[in-house]
């Protein structure tokens, strides 16, 4: 069984030029017209820290706080700037205007591969208007960073001409990339292997393959490691937030969303250093698992639910920027064109996996990339701690799937312009 790869209609190619053009001149509108950056939250975080690595003073707080809690690999690539052009945020919204712009073209790559040329253009035209990819353009953060190293590892890996080897070499580097950007790296390279099994059905190449992934990855993370260990004092592969997050999701008080740490654990973790405050957590989320096995498994699906119930985080990030340039009366109205954007294209992906397993098999559908990795995404943030910014990086793969479906309505409405078909 192999996933479907349709032929393309003949259409000029350039097409693509000027999706990837209006979403370029639509990001930059918003940049320079619309919002000043202002960082909170982890954005915070990642300024704070690139600006002490630009000055000598390490991955931190201050010169003498140093932290694992976040992977390094956003401040590191922001510290650059800073150490180039002193502390200016001009850079950053000028990478963040090429991530963006890199996304949507690997989008549409991917939608071309497993589909046609007119998805990958409805895919191109979607990410291009969706409301958080452009007001990410004035965010510090590594959502942006981490899709773009995922989505070119992917498109590597599925260049079947490619030589294996050359493929898991290049794939390794990338992936160890995006590891230093955020930790939910380490086990894409299973997926990558059951996508290269169910396309070629050669177990042991791509076993050998994926495990040259992982020796390349092991070894270009193996500092950062031994960083950390030096640090804490006890193994920390790449960050100490694994615990905290695990526990957030699970324990007596859970909802999903991001909770403090109760006066009484902190007590209690009086003295523990952030790994040690990390394990101890872990440890209490997994006994509460452990007791109550049923509520976990209902716990976790309502966060799913949850997870998808918004997307204006894009707006809640450029509040203080956006309240001070226009007053706080424009944060509703970008709300609800952001919300009405979300709804709308989750329930047209909704009704795309439907399609895709209509037209190509319900088993092809349940192991196709385009549904294997909006699940992964999704239901490893449901066992842990949920926002609606953890599933900014499935948007790519709701898009294919929205596109999927206006493609097959377009093709009842005009048949000879469009075919989701051989």
């Amino acid at each position: 069984m192999k996933f479907s790869q349709l032929l393309p209609v003949a259409k000029p190619h350039n097409f693509y030029f000027w999706i990837l053009f209006i979403a370029l001149l639509l990001r930059v509108l918003w940049a320079i017209v619309a919002v000043p950056i202002v960082p909170v939250s982890d954005c915070n975080a990642y300024d704070t820290f690139a600006q002490n690595l630009a000055n000598g003073y390490g991955y931190g707080w201050t010169s003498t706080e140093h932290t694992a809690h976040w992977p390094p690999g956003t401040s590191f690539v922001y510290s650059i700037f800073y150490r180039l052009f002193g502390h200016t945020y001009v850079p950053i919204i000028i990478l963040n205007l090429v991530l963006g712009i890199v996304i949507i073209w690997c989008s549409m790559q991917l939608a071309e591969r497993w589909f046609n040329q007119q998805i990958a253009w409805l895919t191109g035209l979607i990410l291009t208007l969706w409301p958080v990819t452009i007001q990410f353009t004035t965010v510090l953060s590594s959502e942006l960073l981490f899709m773009v190293l995922f989505l070119i590892a992917l498109i590597i890996w599925l260049n079947e001409p490619t030589h294996l080897w050359l493929r898991a070499l290049l794939v390794g580097l990338v992936l160890a990339a995006a590891c230093y950007v955020r930790s939910a790296t380490l086990f894409i390279p299973f997926l990558l292997l059951l996508f290269r099994w169910v396309n070629t059905r050669e177990i042991l190449r791509s076993v050998a393959a994926i495990i040259v992934v992982f020796i390349i990855i092991s070894l270009l993370i193996t500092p950062w490691s031994i960083r950390n260990t030096r640090l804490y004092g006890q193994f920390v592969l790449m960050s100490t937030n694994t615990g905290v997050a695990l526990w957030i999701g699970n324990n007596p008080n859970a909802y999903g969303g991001h909770m403090s740490v109760p006066p009484e654990l902190k007590e209690k973790m009086a003295g523990m250093n952030q790994a040690q405050s990390s394990a101890y957590l872990k440890a209490l989320a997994i006994d509460y698992i452990k007791q109550e096995p049923l509520k976990f498994v209902t716990r976790s699906f309502k966060k799913l639910l949850r997870l998808h119930m918004r997307d204006t985080i894009g707006v809640a990030w450029n509040k203080i920027g956006l309240s001070s340039r226009y007053g706080t009366g424009v944060l509703l109205p970008l709300k609800i064109i952001s919300q009405g954007y979300w709804l709308t294209m989750l329930g047209l992906a909704l009704i795309g996996i439907i399609l895709l397993g209509n037209r190509q098999g319900w088993l092809t559908m349940i192991v196709h990339p385009v549904v294997i990795i909006w699940g992964y995404f999704a239901f490893g943030h449901a066992v842990t701690e949920i926002d609606d910014r953890y599933h900014f990086y499935s948007i790519p793969m709701i898009a294919i799937l929205a596109a999927l479906v206006i493609a097959y309505i377009l093709k009842i409405t005009a048949p000879r312009k469009f075919s989701i078909e051989r």
